[in-house]
């Protein structure tokens, strides 16, 4: 497994695993699938976005009222 790559990463990643497990085999199509969840579908990702959220609204609050 790996970590997050930016798409030219991703796309040498896969054309290393393409020419060393299946050589000489030229790919008709490719599909990627994701395995992220969507965010409205996480309720821990919400969690996190709200405690961000009233954290900053928090400091803008406190800020204004000096």
């Amino acid at each position: 497994m790996t970590g997050w790559l930016s798409k030219d990463q991703a796309a040498a990643k896969r054309a290393e695993h393409r020419n060393a497990a299946h050589p000489g085999m030229i790919p008709a199509v490719e599909a990627f699938e994701s395995n992220a969840k969507p965010i409205a579908r996480d309720p821990a990702t919400l969690r996190m976005w709200a405690a961000i959220a009233a954290v900053c609204l928090l400091a803008w609050i406190i800020q204004t009222m000096r």
